[in-house]
Parts: C-alpha cells; sequence; structure tokens
C-alpha cells in the first residue's frame, strides 16, 4: 500500500475511529487497539472495532500502490495531530513496517497483518427502522447520567448500559429508552414511525451509546440512525458506525413510573429549584452528600448540613396537592434530573419513605425516579 492524504482529512479520520478501538484489551487481544486502512476504488477506508462497537470512515486520497495494513490507532492519531498541514504519504516497506512522511518528518510505525483483523459487518443496515440522529441524542441526554458505573454484581452487565425497545400506544408507535444505577432511573420515550419485534430485552452499552452521541454530536444535516433487531448503526456521508446490542434481564420499571401510583404531587420551577440545590450542593462535601426536603403547601424548605463546614436553608415557591412530606435525597441525582427540565418540574410522591417521581410539566414522556435516602 502506498498512498497520499491530506493530514486535515486523516486526523478528522482518526478522531472519529479512535473511540471505537479497545486498548483496555490490548494485551489479550493486540490488534483491537489498531485500525485497519484499506484502500478501494479512489479512497481510503479507515475501519476499527472493539468487537461491540464498529466504525468505517472513508476519505479521499491519491492511490499510487493499492493495498491494506493495521497500525496502532492511538499513536498514528498523536503523531498526526503533531504534523503540520499538507500531505502526508504513507508507504508499506519491504521491512514489514509502514513509512509516514511529510516533508521533512519521518516515522515507520509497526503494523499487524490486516488478514486478522476481525470481520466488520454492516450488511443488516438496510433491514432496520430510520430514527432521526436528534431524537437518540435526545434520550440518550435524557437518560445517560443514571447508568450504573459497575459494582452492580450479577446486573453488571444489563445496568451499564441502556434499554432500549419499541412499544405502542393506542395507533402511535413509541421508542423507548431506560437506565438505572439501582439508586436511580431514567425513562423517555419518543414517537417514531413503526415498530420492530424487540421481543426480548435490549441493551445498548455504555460506551456505544457514548460513540454514537459524539457522531451524532459533530455530524451534518444528512446523517441517520438506524434501528435493527440486533444493531445501532449510525449512517452519514463518509461514515458508517454500529454498536451491537445486548441481550439481558432489565429490571421491570414500568409499574414505577406510572404517574397515578403517586398521590402528593408538588409543582414547583426547576430553575429556582435547580439553583437552591447547587447552593446546597456547595456547601457539602461526599461524607454529607445528602439534602433534606420538606415539602409543605406553597413552600419547598431543602436544609443541607456539613460537621467541619455548616449548614444552609433555602426555601422556593411551590404548590402542593397532598400532605406535608419530610424526606431526604441525593442532591446530584436532582440537579441531573432538573437540568434537563425548563420551566415547571413536577415532583410526585408516595410517602416520605418511597420513590420520588420528576417529570417536566409540559413533557410526561421523560420520567424520573430517585430513591430517597436512609440512615
Amino acid at each position: 500500500m502506498h498512498i497520499k492524504v491530506k493530514k486535515e482529512q486523516l486526523q478528522k479520520g482518526l478522531q472519529k475511529v479512535q473511540g471505537f478501538t479497545d486498548s483496555e484489551r490490548s494485551s489479550t487481544m493486540p490488534i483491537l487497539s489498531h485500525i485497519l486502512m484499506e484502500t478501494e476504488g479512489d479512497g481510503l477506508n479507515i475501519k476499527a472495532t472493539d468487537l461491540h462497537t464498529s466504525i468505517q470512515v472513508k476519505m479521499a486520497c491519491d492511490i499510487e500502490e493499492p493495498g491494506a495494513c493495521t497500525v496502532h490507532s492511538k499513536g498514528l492519531l498523536d503523531i498526526t495531530r503533531e504534523l503540520p498541514n499538507g500531505d502526508i504519504s504513507m508507504n508499506i516497506h519491504e521491512d514489514g513496517r509502514i513509512h509516514i512522511t511529510l516533508n521533512r518528518y519521518r516515522f515507520k510505525l509497526n503494523i499487524m497483518d490486516p488478514e486478522e483483523y476481525p470481520l466488520i459487518d454492516f450488511s443488516k443496515i438496510d433491514e432496520g427502522i430510520v430514527i432521526s440522529p436528534d431524537i437518540i441524542k435526545f434520550m440518550i441526554d435524557n437518560t445517560f447520567f443514571s447508568i450504573s458505573q459497575g459494582n452492580t454484581g450479577e446486573l453488571k452487565y444489563t445496568l451499564e448500559g441502556a434499554h432500549l425497545v419499541t412499544a405502542k400506544d393506542g395507533d402511535t408507535s413509541y421508542l423507548e429508552m431506560a437506565t438505572t444505577d439501582a439508586k436511580r432511573l431514567a425513562f423517555v420515550r419518543r414517537p417514531i414511525d413503526r415498530t420492530i419485534d424487540t421481543s426480548s430485552s435490549i441493551i445498548i452499552p455504555r460506551k456505544g451509546l457514548q460513540e454514537i452521541r459524539r457522531l451524532i454530536e459533530t455530524s451534518d444535516s444528512d446523517a441517520s440512525m438506524r434501528f435493527t433487531e440486533g444493531s445501532l448503526y449510525f449512517v452519514s456521508d463518509d461514515t458508517i458506525a454500529t454498536v451491537r446490542l445486548m441481550s439481558g434481564s432489565f429490571p421491570e420499571y414500568a409499574g414505577v413510573i406510572k404517574p397515578d401510583a403517586y398521590p402528593i404531587k408538588i409543582s414547583v420551577d426547576s430553575g429556582e429549584l435547580l439553583s437552591a440545590l447547587k447552593v446546597c450542593s456547595a456547601l457539602l462535601s461526599e461524607m454529607s452528600n445528602s439534602v433534606r426536603f420538606v415539602f409543605s403547601g406553597t413552600t419547598t424548605t431543602l436544609y443541607a448540613k456539613d460537621p467541619e463546614k455548616g449548614d444552609v436553608e433555602v426555601t422556593v415557591d411551590s404548590s402542593q396537592s397532598g400532605p406535608e412530606v419530610d424526606i431526604t435525597f441525593n442532591p446530584k441525582y436532582f440537579i441531573d434530573c432538573l437540568s434537563m427540565i425548563s420551566g415547571e418540574a413536577v415532583i410526585l410522591l408516595k410517602n416520605s419513605e418511597g420513590p420520588c417521581l420528576i417529570m417536566p410539566g409540559n413533557d410526561p414522556d421523560r420520567r424520573w425516579l430517585i430513591m430517597p435516602m436512609r440512615y
């Protein structure tokens, strides 16, 4: 393989694929920390995979000799990032290494056999339903913060991702996403054109969500998402990426997010409550990270105390139906939810011991469940 490619194009492509490699497994499968570069037609394809997420980026290049090789992804990106703009020459020599040249800069990088690189298959991309990338990004933004980050025992693999399912409510089809870390739960649904069979529980891994969201945020307006029974795809003019969906047992949550199950309702301005909680959090340390909420009639009062720093009391206006409730929560969980709400926030409670359900006043299809803190 002997090609010439513009530095800016190569750097952009390498930045796209970097998150799809797997440096953590490099000790057992070193090739997963590499990318596959191969010529096709009059361009260059860069591919990367960690066996769960995969990507292919196409770019223009001048091909003097077609071919393919695998090279360490981060090493090549780090080098390319520091080079000046210009045409980079990449040539596989008889010494079994790839020689990279730009003006007076010359590098020789070790490579691996491209035949050993795992097969990346995008053949089923046309079998799914097309979903707006904006919908997927919106759902990720509203649920990502409550994905478990480990220490969940047997449920580790199902809680370290997002539960994704299609459903129907009357004549309307929905895509639903839910996440939980066992202390809180996030749920969002959005209408879509049609459903597909998702009878088994489907989980999108945390890393896959991160990479798909990053691609959506930096993509052009022509990008699209495809959802099949086994994969979630991102497609744009020069990029195809896929996340392999996992099967697993996700906790049953439908019953605990029904608003009708919560007799106590508080309405409050989300911005005011968010500001009050940030004030409380500023006083607290990790050892005393709790805020006491007193919901009473026309006010909601927050109390926070730190043994070394002192205490704070903040009151915000609210309206309430039901008896007074005195309950304690982790303020970060509330802040994560309220940051997603503009305008009125609806807080639903059963009593002073049960969970709390939070919703935007104008969007009941977004819901967050928070468990109280106990001492």
